[in-house]
């Protein structure tokens, strides 16, 4: 009982100790058993899929200590990746509360160049553009660690000025839009000049077609969705997937969706030969190839219900919480996706 009154009266600082407390179990772990904390469970689960991914090899395979690790994710790094993210949004969350920001449509606006910076960057690293060690801050988790910091300080910087200055335009939104785009525009040349022939690595050919055909379907699929909410838009069930924000949730997961299904079961014979790294979703696609964007769009229409008409009112204190989940969602549809699509297009 008196554990859980602790943690009533201080929530913040009984989970930062609980944090703690991993940290220090985990080092002393490592230093007293390296064979079993860090051969068998960080090596294996969580750096090594990272150095496999980094080093390229054909097997895809990297060893330590005769421990061999995976280029991509397993089940136990998904899963401990996906309770750092709910750990991390509960943080973000006090943090924007305690700061009296508005998470709405604008302020994911703000965080587009971020949401873009990854895959971009993620894109370039395929390509062979980074080096060791720098090449490790390009491949996630360690590249969205890496936007997160940025995100942050530049939020808590444009809090201070918009507080300082008080002008009409200098706002949280502004100083965090212009700070993504200073770091948006560098990783954006470099794909321009690998588009326009400038090439430093190995390409199979480019696919514009592909990405045609991807935003195509997508554009459609969203304008049939807009239609639908805008026709219905006296019906409160459905007027909420007008939604720009609610939108982009499904615009975010359908590129996620349908380039895996178009580039790794190439339903078209256009010569595609990827693979999915996420075995939740390779699950889906071996059942049926389309069965993995048409589930994926059902959870969002499904999420946007929940959030929006059947826990609407219970919400409506909790608005900060409910959108920065939603771009939560959205970046986990969106930052994937776009990479896959960049992949494909570029022909790495």
């Amino acid at each position: 009982m008196k554990i859980l009154e602790v943690y009533k009266r201080n929530k913040t600082i009984f989970l930062i100790c609980i944090f703690i407390i991993i940290i220090i179990v985990i080092i002393a772990g490592v230093a007293l058993l390296p064979s079993v904390f860090y051969d068998q469970w960080i090596w294996k689960y969580y750096w090594g899929p990272v150095v496999a991914d980094a080093e390229n090899s054909p097997s895809g395979v990297a060893l330590y200590n005769g421990v061999a690790a995976s280029e991509g994710y397993t089940m136990v790094s998904e899963i401990t990746y996906g309770l750092i993210l709910v750990v991390a949004l509960f943080f973000i969350y006090k943090l924007l509360k305690k700061l009296n920001i508005v998470v709405d449509w604008r302020f994911a606006l703000s965080l587009m160049p971020y949401i873009l910076f990854g895959p971009i960057t993620r894109v370039l690293e395929d390509t062979g553009y980074f080096d060791a060690p720098v090449v490790y801050w390009f491949i996630s988790p360690l590249l969205y660690f890496q936007i997160a910091a940025y995100a942050l300080s530049l939020l808590v910087l444009g809090y201070y000025i918009e507080k300082k200055f008080q002008k009409p335009r200098l706002t949280v939104n502004f100083i965090l839009f212009i700070g993504g785009l200073i770091l948006l525009v560098p990783p954006v040349i470099l794909i321009a000049r690998w588009v326009a022939g400038d090439r430093w690595g190995l390409t199979i050919g480019s696919k514009p077609d592909v990405f045609l055909i991807v935003i195509g379907i997508v554009t459609l699929i969203l304008g049939l969705v807009y239609l639908i909410a805008f026709v219905f838009r006296n019906n409160k069930k459905i007027v909420v997937y007008k939604n720009p924000l609610n939108l982009a949730m499904i615009a975010g997961h359908l590129i996620d969706g349908i380039t895996s299904y178009i580039s790794i079961k190439d339903p078209l014979n256009m010569g595609l030969m990827y693979s999915e790294k996420h075995p939740a979703s390779n699950a889906l696609l071996d059942i049926w190839g389309p069965l993995f964007p048409i589930v994926k769009f059902v959870l969002i229409i499904i999420v946007i219900y929940v959030f929006d008409i059947l826990y609407k009112d219970e919400l409506k204190n909790n608005q900060i919480l409910v959108n920065l989940i939603k771009i939560g969602i959205l970046i986990l549809g969106f930052a994937p996706g776009l990479r896959d699509l960049l992949r494909v297009t570029m022909g790495v």
